[in-house]
């Protein structure tokens, strides 16, 4: 009896100390520093917790559990993200081990689970409600200290923290919904509590979140920079995307992790009409939308589900007139309204599971059959002696899981911290050590797109570094070829892992028209790579004026003019794509079309730059029919919207490298672990 106390208690304090620092907790030692670390820490917390519990049920010779109305759809939620995962998704271990997909919604499942076996007592729930608000209201002061600029520019300040919208939650919104789900929990407790200490604790924490919440809200209405606005994709498109999804895939959705390719290949072509047609999104406009995108009808289905039982159970607290279980049902009724209108971050739905955990061993604790606790067993042995095994299978099962997630987490972070010692050691130009780190990662983690990516990118400047020796020796020439090869079949390897997601092709492409000069056979691979990926962004002008300045660049002005001509018509007020097409009718000695092209050119672009005189200078000589310009134009200023076709790269090899056949766009390898 004392070590199930002993472990009841280390678990309760356990599940007070996740929702205490969860929300505030990040570490500037990966790529992304907020999600990706909250991850990790969940995913120990609720393996933590199932030891825990393992050891729990060997002490009790029984295996106990909670049951709830909201336990089946958990299930089925879970059931429908697993499914998604493996018969969807392009890259399966992307789909497990990213932020706020498959991975952790199995290990929010499991803390939902196993959290309301270590609440047996209604001070157990004032804890973790205490440990609630205690965090949020830590949240609203960083809030208000940041967004107001009163600790920036602080010698001690981190550069990435010094802005105004920088929270320890990952961004702006993630703290505002964080504290507008708490708002109705603490009215509710202020009205309803008896004590007055209480009372007052939580109109003084009600007052700091009202004062953080408008902080919060002001920063995002009125960001100092453009660069601190947030932008959300509108819900006219998510709806249309979602609609397109679910033509190719209605039960299961097109798979965890695969917005980003949903949006590039579904997106309207009016999208390109907005002011937002130049970005590329991650998430729907909502949760619900991105659910029904992502993990199709079933996914949704589940979801709402889970949000009718909630709600269910929220109305049997009001019955029983519970008070600490409606203001976790008002919590996390909240959530799931909220979800409604934002995009939501990892510590968002870990605190609408916060809330149903609360919610469920609140009414466990009324007394009521809705939610009670349930024994099962497995006895084996004789009529004189019975042993239950059912414990030791359970131990067997969670000590199994967690050796496996222990193991190929570690690789996964490890992977994360590499990655980012190679992007820390890109910035100060050290090559050597951004290979080795990208090396590494890559070792460790052989199934990251992003990482073969990046490796593609480096191995690509090495040996365009090497290149510009004017002397080459025939080991330099060597050393060029296999860090040529090496671009290459990184650069396909983050095509083989996931086939679907544009910028792995359009990386490809760049790849091999940097090769242009250096390797036979580049151009026509240029061209098929170029061609691929317009498949997978159809209405993406940009990468048809890439494809038509790669034709312009060779002189094939008949191919390119049909690329910048569908450029055009995929964005008529595109000033670059127009731009393109009058240098290219220039250079077929079509000047009435050119001065026609011109001068939407300089309706197009913006009076007070340099792209206006130089495109009404461009304008006058076309129009007083003098000879085309010379080939080296002026360089456009940084921010130009008119760049001219860009020539082949340089320097170029003579005689040009031979390359295996095999690193053509059509052989595509599967991915080696080994770089």
């Amino acid at each position: 009896m004392k070590i199930d106390l002993a472990l009841q208690k280390i678990g309760l304090w356990l599940i007070a100390a996740t929702i205490f620092v969860l929300p505030l907790f990040f570490l500037p030692i990966t790529s992304e520093f907020y999600e990706f670390n909250k991850n990790a820490l969940l995913i120990i917390s609720a393996i933590s917790l199932m030891i825990l519990w393992a050891i729990m049920t060997i002490t009790d010779r029984q295996v106990r559990i909670t049951r709830s109305p909201i336990g089946l759809p958990i299930l089925a939620l879970v059931t429908a993200w697993l499914a998604s995962a493996i018969l969807k998704s392009p890259n399966r271990v992307e789909a497990f081990m990213m932020p706020g997909q498959t991975g952790t919604w199995l290990a929010l499942a499991f803390f939902f689970y196993v959290a309301p076996n270590f609440i047996r007592h209604k001070k157990d729930i004032e804890i973790l409600l205490i440990s609630l608000i205690s965090c949020l209201v830590v949240v609203s002061i960083v809030t208000v200290l940041f967004s107001s600029g009163a600790i920036l520019n602080l010698s001690s300040l981190s550069s990435f923290m010094n802005n105004h919208v920088w929270s320890p939650t990952g961004s702006l919104l993630a703290a505002g919904l964080l504290i507008a789900s708490a708002l109705p929990v603490l009215a509710y407790l202020v009205v309803k509590q008896k004590s007055q200490v209480a009372a007052t604790g939580a109109a003084i924490a009600l007052l700091v979140l009202f004062i953080g919440g408008g902080a919060d809200l002001y920063r995002l209405i009125n960001p100092a920079t453009d660069a601190e606005r947030a932008i959300f994709l509108p819900a006219v498109t998510s709806w249309g995307i979602a609609l397109e999804a679910l033509k190719i895939s209605p039960l299961f959705g097109t798979g965890p992790a695969t917005f980003f390719s949903d949006f590039t290949r579904f997106r309207p072509v009016s999208f390109n009409l907005t002011p937002l047609w130049s970005l590329r999104f991650v998430s729907s406009s909502n949760y619900y939308l991105h659910l029904l995108t992502t993990l199709g009808v079933l996914g949704l289905a589940a979801y709402l589900f889970l949000v009718s039982r909630s709600y269910q159970l929220l109305r049997k607290a009001m019955r029983l007139s519970n008070d600490l279980a409606i203001a976790s049902g008002l919590g996390a009724l909240t959530c799931f309204i909220l979800q409604l209108f934002f995009p939501v971050s990892l510590v968002f739905l870990f605190l609408t599971i916060v809330y149903l955990v609360i919610l469920v061993s609140a009414v466990k604790l009324a007394g009521t059959a809705v939610v009670h606790e349930a024994n099962v067993d497995i006895v084996a042995g004789g009529s004189s002696t019975q042993t239950p095994i059912l414990p030791w299978i359970v131990a067997v099962l969670v000590l199994t899981l967690t050796g496996v997630t222990l193991y190929l987490g570690s690789q996964a972070y490890a992977a994360e911290v590499w990655y980012y010692q190679a992007l820390q050691a890109a910035n100060r130009n050290d090559g050597k050590m951004t290979y080795d780190s990208l090396a590494t990662a890559i070792r460790r983690n052989p199934f990251i797109d992003d990482y073969r990516v990046t490796f593609s990118r480096t191995s690509l400047l090495l040996a365009n570094s090497l290149a510009k020796n004017p002397d080459l020796k025939d080991t330099d020439r060597a050393n060029i070829t296999q860090l040529a090869q090496q671009a290459i079949r990184e650069a396909k390897n983050a095509v083989a892992l996931n086939s679907t997601k544009v910028t792995n092709v359009e990386n490809l492409a760049v790849v091999y028209r940097n090769l242009l000069n250096i390797a036979q056979g580049a151009d026509a691979w240029t061209v098929a790579s170029y061609r691929q990926a317009i498949i997978l962004d159809p209405t993406n002008p940009n990468l048809r004026i890439a494809l038509g300045g790669l034709f312009y660049s060779q002189k094939n002005y008949d191919d390119a003019l049909r690329f910048f001509q569908q450029s055009a018509d995929l964005k008529p007020d595109l000033a670059n794509a127009h731009y393109n097409l009058a240098a290219t009718y220039r250079q077929k000695n079509d000047l009435e079309k050119a001065v026609t092209e011109m001068e939407e050119v300089v309706r197009l672009v913006d009076k007070s730059t340099s792209d206006y005189d130089k495109a009404s200078q461009e304008l006058a000589d076309l129009k007083k029919q003098l000879p085309p310009p010379k080939t080296a134009n002026p360089a456009p200023s940084a921010d130009s919207e008119l760049p001219t076709p860009e020539p082949l790269p340089t320097p170029a090899i003579n005689p040009p490298l031979e390359l295996d056949q095999s690193l053509s766009p059509e052989a595509t390898p599967v991915p080696s672990p080994q770089p």
